[in-house]
């Protein structure tokens, strides 16, 4: 069974999504964030199965509500006390030359101090997450920064894809739609392909130029079970824009002819 996104023309055009695991990739503020948070207040406000988990490597619980309200600022914000919002920051920050004071929301302890790896974090997480749930990993960028290829010491790439790997496994064992977050561009050709064959959608986001100005579009690299259908009804892009209270709407559609 499908999930809704919440986007209108997106949904009577493909019907939604099956579950899987989903890439968002984007150029810096064009709109996968957004395509995310749209299906997850959709959900919630709807009434849909299932919970909404929203987990962040880099921000606490409260950053991460603040920046649903400021993105989203006149919907009802009843749907984001109802997110389950799970905080990485303490693994992610443990052996950067941050202050732990400035990441823990309480007084640090020696308990407080110990810390498991990011990875054996994400692994608990899928093992514990409801059937028919979805969840939002913000951000597979901040993941890829800690491996060997970008100079970290902390995550080797080999573990990060088998990891992938087996995440894509176990989202689709529990029913669950999986959006993770990546910036477009963020490695090198051959390793963004790397990962974009551990997912079963990829979605893109970027910024054109159009007639002085810049407007947001999104269009499907691959989505299983649906890309077929947008093939059949000639849709190659979609100009989008931001909504403050709906969220992330389709303006208008870009066919092949």
């Amino acid at each position: 069974m499908k999930f809704q996104t919440g986007i209108d023309a997106f949904d009577a055009n493909t019907g939604g999504i099956y579950p899987g695991f989903i890439l968002l990739v984007e150029e810096t503020g064009a709109g996968g964030k957004e395509f995310a948070l749209t299906s997850i207040m959709n959900l919630i406000n709807t009434g849909g199965e299932g919970n909404c988990i929203y987990v962040s490597m880099t921000s606490s619980s409260d950053e991460v509500r603040r920046e649903f309200k400021l993105t989203f600022p006149d919907s009802e914000e009843g749907w984001i006390d109802k997110v389950e919002v799970v905080s990485f920051s303490r693994e992610y920050f443990a052996r950067t030359i941050i202050p732990v004071s400035w990441i823990l929301e309480e007084k640090p302890t020696l308990a407080s101090l110990k810390t498991e790896s990011l990875l054996e974090k994400l692994i608990d997480l899928f093992e514990n997450v409801p059937e028919r749930s979805i969840v939002v990993l913000d951000s597979l960028t901040s993941l890829v920064r800690k491996t060997d290829i970008l100079g970290g010491d902390e995550i080797e790439w080999k573990d990060l894809m088998d990891l992938l790997l087996g995440v894509r496994k176990i989202v689709i064992k529990k029913d669950l739609l999986t959006y993770a977050l990546l910036t477009k561009d963020v490695v090198g050709r051959s390793r963004e392909e790397e990962i974009f064959s551990t997912a079963d959608g990829i979605v893109i986001f970027e910024w054109m130029e159009e007639k002085e100005s810049l407007k947001r579009t999104m269009y499907i690299k691959r989505l299983v079970g649906t890309l077929a259908m947008l093939e059949k009804q000639r849709l190659a892009k979609f100009d989008i824009s931001i909504d403050p209270s709906i969220g992330l709407i389709i303006s208008r559609f870009h066919r092949i002819v």
